[in-house]
């Protein structure tokens, strides 16, 4: 998976997250503790099967969560992280649970996939690699069939709805942020940076980037289409361009900024 450097900005938010999460574990084990008289149940674990039915066994993955939490929030580069956190709870809680009763489980199995897909694991054998991480989702929910068709049948339904959900707000969501992101970085040419062109100067290179005509340009302007070119000439001087043709195949699309 591929190094990233992040900004201040985002090991900032990153360690946000982190908080959040701590404080989410953190009372967690205290509810735990506070349910089972701080027992956790341990009296009653007999085998394996009782021991992952324990409250003992939620609070391992809760408190090995919580340390996870605290690397990241230490060195936030370390997102790979947030990945195991998100898969051990899904994994926990669709084979354990079941999505019939609680279907957070394929959204975190969801924000797991995320974490890998921002870390660069699906760059090579993208196709391999998606179908393989959709069949794990679907073996591990299989496995809900020992509570019951219905109980299968509820969990197949609440994994195929919370995944059109979160994609549907995922694209709306991305599209949105590049929206903003474009209009932000749109391309401008800033034509305070020449203090030789006048207000009507700048105003005849907008136009000129609008594809209008210079007899349009110097009817508006009320001057002649000759005296119009012989300016315009010393205007492209000015902002290095060699004629109309130059202009626009460097600047088309450009917003005019005076």
């Amino acid at each position: 998976m591929r190094e990233i450097n992040y900004s201040k900005a985002a090991r900032n938010l990153i360690r946000f997250f982190c908080i959040n999460g701590f404080l989410v574990e953190f009372l967690s084990i205290l509810r735990l503790f506070l349910r089972t008289g701080f027992t956790l149940e341990i009296p009653g674990i007999t085998d394996f099967n009782s021991f992952f039915g324990s409250d003992l066994h939620i609070a391992i993955v809760d408190f090995v969560c919580l340390i996870f939490f605290v690397i990241v929030f230490i060195k936030p580069n370390h997102i790979v992280f947030f990945a195991i956190i998100s898969f051990l709870y899904s994994f926990e809680i669709i084979l354990f649970d079941t999505l019939a009763t609680n279907p957070i489980g394929q959204l975190l199995y969801l924000m797991g996939v995320s974490c890998l897909v921002f870390l660069g694991y699906y760059r090579y054998h993208r196709n391999l690699k998606i179908a393989i991480s959709v069949l794990i989702n679907y073996i591990l929910i299989g496995h809900s069939i020992r509570f019951g068709t219905q109980v299968l049948i509820h969990s197949l339904i609440s994994a195929l709805g919370y995944t059109l959900v979160f994609l549907v707000t995922l694209f709306f969501s991305v599209s949105f942020f590049r929206f903003l992101y474009v209009k932000k970085n749109a391309r401008v040419w800033d034509l305070s940076q020449y203090p030789e062109l006048t207000q009507r100067d700048k105003e005849w290179l907008r136009d000129i980037l609008a594809e209008k005509r210079y007899e349009e340009i110097a009817v508006a302007s009320g001057v002649t289409v000759g005296t119009l070119k012989n300016r315009m000439h010393q205007i492209f001087n000015i902002v290095g361009m060699e004629d109309r043709i130059q202009l626009l195949a460097t600047y088309s699309g450009y917003e005019v900024k005076f």
